[in-house]
């Protein structure tokens, strides 16, 4: 299970929206000042992000809670979204250069063009799976309400 903790910032019925803060391994990174990657998260530091939680624990607005999304759904959404694209453009550009070749003429561009309709077809069909699919599986879960810290003052004696 993949956590983070955040803060419920609005509730309804059955529903909770938490704000988590967007978080970046970059600043503890040796390699930060020769990273691209490292000026992109500079650009979202200090961003968050609502979620949707389904209140399963009668949070609480103002309440620090614990969202977690289980790794089996976010490697198969990430497949999904990711890779059939991909093996579909793959797929679509090998069989227009290697096997239409047998039984027509076939230019670069038609492989190009096969290339991208292969890989907007994998799009098209990774976005049916994951809609098909049941939807509370994607959507991140209410793990625990977390207590309050009461701030305490040392007495001076």
């Amino acid at each position: 299970m993949i956590k983070e903790l955040g803060i419920v910032v609005e509730k309804d019925q059955d529903s909770i929206w938490v704000e988590t803060a967007v978080k970046s391994t970059c600043k503890t990174c040796a390699a930060k000042s020769n990273c691209g990657t490292s000026a992109v998260a500079e650009a979202f530091a200090g961003k968050s992000v609502i979620n949707k939680v389904a209140n399963s624990l009668n949070a609480q607005v103002g309440d620090q809670v614990e969202i977690g999304i289980p790794e089996e759904s976010l490697i198969q959404g990430a497949f999904w979204i990711y890779l059939t694209p991909i093996f579909s453009a793959l797929f679509f550009c090998l069989v227009t250069q290697y096997w239409l070749t047998e039984f027509m003429e076939i230019n670069e561009g038609l492989v190009i063009l096969s290339t991208f309709l292969g890989g907007y077809l994998g799009f098209v069909v990774a976005r049916k799976k994951l809609s098909s699919s049941p939807s509370d599986k994607y959507l991140p879960q209410l793990l625990s309400i977390r207590p309050e810290i009461i701030p305490v003052k040392p007495v001076d004696s």
